[in-house]
């Protein structure tokens, strides 16, 4: 992705058409996500056009993610340009100005998404409506994306802003798509963990992020690659002080040391406010509380009660074959317009082999386009990136998902259940396939295996995702259609397991595999309304 930097860079700007989003994208909620997809799907280079943060009021709210955690986000929803615009320089433009100089000169603009509270212009005098009239009257189209809702309520910044302020974690993670984190450098502290047998590692907080409220919090810490429970203190110590706010967090597990590298914590639920105590001794007992506090939250359950349900995405909440056999169709339409019916039809049929439905495909995506245009000439002439992006664009917006997905996961929802998806695959593309199905505001976490760099059935992916919902293992169930990296890998990390039934043709991979044994079965979905009755809300936890 290249950034640009507004108005120093303008002569740099490339001169082709774009598809621009439009917003103050602030942590990339689940709403600029979908403004931003819009934006990605219509087949032109997707753009972001947005303000340099603290340049729109003279008190910029404190960034939610730093710049390099945006640039991976958009990176990943397929933007290609990145636009930081001064706003003192477009202040003053009313909106037809802004749309002439700005998305019509600058930008080349060929479409235009925003939300739909966007306002620009001179004193914020235009809105979603007067873009959309003036981009109109241009001959430029203009996407205006409605509000997304978790639960009925909008989700946007402030609402964001507001639950990491009160410490409403899981609110912030359901708003987002993705826990609230920090990851920064391990530094020195004064060993008083270590001394009383609970060592803790110290990061200092920078100054320029948001952070919850300082108290205590039962967490999670990745580190060296893998995922601990924890527990950390965000603040000042007014027991034993410290210079600076620091981030102390006990990995419960872990053994070795840290110091200079890098850790991710992922606080998860607030358990008590900043506390002075009157003695060490006090201190080191709370301490102790706090750690045994946290392991209760985290620790194999006496019963089975089930209390997220997590799936599987491919073939398990939507059939993926067909929506790869479209976007296959696409490309070969596209780049090969001419061809006799035969012979597209037997291209398309290589193209389905040689991906084997998506399983030991023996090149990466990137190589599978650069086969089939250098092995084929395509008409007209195209370079492999530009392929490639279309036809990750083609696999997302053919994607579906079976007719039962949503009303099943909305009733689960109604029912106290936290849900989530873990899918292997590459980053892009399972990223715009759930981006496309708008299925995000239905669940509590995604986790993409490419973006982690760890992959299904390896135990650790489903302790990662038990960690970040809160919960042990133990009190979550998989559904998923894959025997071994579904299933195996589910139950190896102490998860419960259902396996999705997928009826797979005689020449699929998984067709041979044996049904695990011990495991319910559903062919659908909504089967598993009949297995998992409502959960007792007043013990649940978020």
């Amino acid at each position: 992705m290249e950034i640009f930097s507004l108005p120093a860079e303008q002569n740099r700007i490339p001169s082709h058409k774009r598809a621009i989003a439009l917003g103050i994208f602030d942590g990339i909620h689940l709403g600029h996500r979908a403004v931003i997809s819009n934006a990605a799907a219509t087949g032109y280079p997707c753009a972001v056009y947005t303000f340099r943060h603290g340049s729109v009021t003279t008190k910029p709210a404190q960034p939610l993610i730093c710049p390099d955690d945006t640039s991976h986000i958009l990176e990943n929803l397929g933007v290609k340009e990145l636009f930081e615009a001064d706003f003192s320089a477009v202040q003053q433009l009313s909106p037809e100005e802004f749309v002439d100089e700005v998305l019509c000169k600058q930008l080349h603009a060929a479409t235009v998404t925003c939300g739909f509270n966007y306002r620009f212009g001179r004193g914020g005098s235009g809105d979603a409506a007067t873009l959309t009239a003036l981009c109109a009257a241009r001959g430029i189209p203009a996407t205006v994306v409605d509000a997304v809702e978790i639960d009925g309520a909008p989700i946007s910044s402030t609402a964001v802003r507001q639950a990491i302020s009160q410490g409403d974690m899981a609110a912030a993670r359901c708003m987002l798509g993705y826990n609230y984190s920090f990851r920064l450098p391990v530094v020195n502290g004064q060993h008083l963990g270590r001394q009383w047998g609970t060592p803790t590692i110290n990061q200092i907080l920078p100054p320029d992020r948001l952070y919850p409220p300082f108290g205590v919090y039962a967490s999670c810490a990745l580190a060296k690659g893998k995922i601990y429970p924890a527990v950390t203190n965000l603040g000042c110590r007014p027991t034993v002080g410290a210079e600076a706010p620091l981030a102390e967090t006990y990995l419960d597990g872990f053994e070795g040391d840290l110091y200079g590298q890098a850790v991710t914590v992922y606080p998860l639920c607030r358990l008590r406010g900043e506390v002075k105590f009157p003695t060490m001794d006090a201190l080191k007992k709370q301490v102790e509380a706090d750690i045994a506090a946290a392991r209760r939250m985290f620790a194999p359950p006496a019963t089975t009660c089930v209390r997220a349900i997590i799936f599987d995405f491919d073939d398990t909440l939507g059939p993926r074959d067909p929506a790869f056999r479209r976007a296959v169709e696409a490309f070969l339409h596209r780049y090969y317009p001419d061809l006799p019916a035969s012979e597209f039809a037997q291209r398309t049929e290589e193209m389905i082999t040689f991906n084997n439905y998506g399983y030991g495909m023996p090149v990466v995506y990137e190589e599978y386009i650069r086969k089939y245009i250098t092995t084929w000439a395509p008409y007209p002439d195209v370079d492999l990136a530009t392929a490639l992006e279309q036809f990750f664009l083609d696999f997302a917006r053919f994607y579906t998902l079976a007719e039962d997905t949503r009303s099943t996961l909305q009733e689960l929802r109604r029912r106290g259940y936290l849900l989530g998806v873990i899918t292997n695959g590459h980053r892009r593309v399972q990223g715009q396939k759930l981006d496309h199905t708008g299925v995000r505001p239905l669940l509590d976490l995604t986790m993409v295996s490419g973006d982690d760099g760890i992959h299904k059935p390896d135990p650790e992916i489903f302790r990662r995702a038990a960690l970040r919902l809160g919960l042990p293992c133990e009190h979550c169930l998989f559904v998923g259609d894959h025997p071994v990296n579904d299933v195996g890998g589910a139950l190896s990390a102490g998860m419960q397991a259902v396996f999705m039934d997928a009826q797979f043709p005689a020449d699929h991979p998984l067709h041979s595999l044996p049904q695990p044994q011990g495991v319910p079965v559903v062919q659908r979905l909504s089967e598993l309304l009949d297995l998992l009755p409502p959960l007792d809300l007043s013990q649940e936890i978020r």
